[in-house]
């Protein structure tokens, strides 16, 4: 892997988690598919990256096309290749030629395609994107660390690539960086009450926002958010282990890969609810499913009094929250807490129960009635979410 390479994986795992990002995967004949390839859900990132000195060609004319046939256009041409070998198959090889990593359904797959060029000294503009194969995105290195810091989440990261295209494809625009695009998306979210036929700039836009009270209020809103981000860690980092049977990896993987959905503001909003739960030291509460969500959240924090029974409480909790809550499918449960010590703890369950059968509703009102789970739940809310409250305590936000 080379220097750029490996500084662009780092970037895809600070915001991606590892087990969403894999470096130089293998394609057709055992070459390289691409540099880094991004799997989470329905969604597939391809990213190429290319590191190409500027040659010496006194005419800068010819230095800025030679540098975009090798910097661009290559990375092009092997992300469309990419993308062709992948409408075949249902798995990739690693580079070790053992590990596979399984990818969407044919059908539902979203593909996006991202072109990293270094090299250039960010004086030489890059194309929008646009291709009659496909949309491309073209970032530079420093477009890429601002892009990949700023939407750390695969959501959020998401969301502005398929914003940027849906734009694109109906509007003309010409900045001088990515960057700059970006600013003019996170300010008027590119809604505009007419065609844009063209918006030029002179640059800077970036720069102006950053420096805006709007950008620091953002960075103040979001602390919260970030204890969200420390348990997804402590979670991977101290339960995907090799002694860790088969099933139990593949369930803590699944509640993994779901609560790191979580954008940016709903991970302020569950980290708001989390903090606050540790604080108050409750019985436990649900997080109420969000409009059209498959999945909810149980919080039950852990003291020297439930530590020794806490992995079965946190199960029968989770069970009896499936049965008062039709609508989803999925529970998670997370545990924080400790036992007296300075060092918290965090456990997690993770329940995909898709259909309420007639023993399994039996079982939930026997557990409830005898452990009295959620019988008298106090209801309060935030901007995003409700949150049932089991110890007399509401929440205000």
């Amino acid at each position: 892997m080379t220097p750029s390479e490996r500084y662009v994986d780092n970037l895809c795992k600070k915001s991606f988690l590892p087990f969403w990002s894999f470096p130089n995967p293998l394609g057709k004949k055992g070459k390289e598919l691409c540099d880094v390839l991004v799997v989470c859900g329905h969604t597939i990132i391809l990213i190429s990256v290319k590191d190409i000195k500027v040659t010496n060609h006194k005419d800068r004319t010819v230095q800025y096309k030679r540098w975009v046939n090798k910097a661009v256009d290559d990375s092009i041409k092997q992300l469309y290749g990419a993308e062709r070998f992948l409408k075949n198959v249902d798995e990739v090889k690693l580079k070790n030629r053992f590990t596979k990593v399984a990818l969407p359904d044919k059908k539902k797959r979203t593909i996006y395609r991202i072109a990293i060029a270094f090299g250039s000294d960010y004086d030489f503009p890059l194309q929008m994107g646009m291709n009659k194969s496909g949309f491309v995105h073209v970032f530079d290195e420093k477009s890429t660390a601002t892009m990949i810091s700023e939407l750390d989440t695969i959501t959020d990261f998401t969301r502005y690539l398929s914003a940027k295209e849906d734009f694109l494809a109906s509007n003309h625009m010409l900045l001088p960086e990515e960057t700059d695009f970006f600013a003019l998306y996170i300010q008027t979210g590119l809604e505009f009450d007419y065609p844009v036929d063209a918006i030029a700039g002179s640059g800077g836009l970036w720069e102006s926002y950053i420096n805006s009270e709007d950008y620091k209020d953002w960075q103040k809103r979001i602390v919260p958010s970030f204890i969200w981000d420390y348990m997804i860690t402590q979670l991977h980092t101290y339960h995907i282990k090799d002694e860790t049977n088969s099933q139990q990896i593949q369930d803590l993987e699944n509640a993994i890969r779901i609560i790191n959905q979580e954008d940016r503001i709903h991970r302020t909003e569950l980290g708001l609810a989390l903090d606050n739960a540790i604080k108050r030291k409750s019985k436990g509460r649900m997080l109420l499913p969000q409009k059209d969500a498959e999945h909810m959240y149980v919080f039950m924090p852990l003291t020297q009094k439930n530590w020794e029974l806490k992995e079965s409480e946190l199960e029968l909790r989770c069970i009896v929250a499936r049965y008062l809550n039709p609508t989803i499918n999925t529970v998670i449960g997370i545990a924080i807490g400790s036992n007296g010590t300075d060092d918290s703890v965090y456990d997690i369950c993770y329940h995909h129960i898709p259909e309420l059968t007639d023993d399994f509703v039996k079982h939930a009102k026997e557990i409830q009635q005898e452990l009295g789970y959620f019988s008298n739940p106090k209801q309060s809310s935030n901007s995003e979410y409700s949150i049932k409250d089991f110890d007399g305590f509401g929440i205000k936000y």
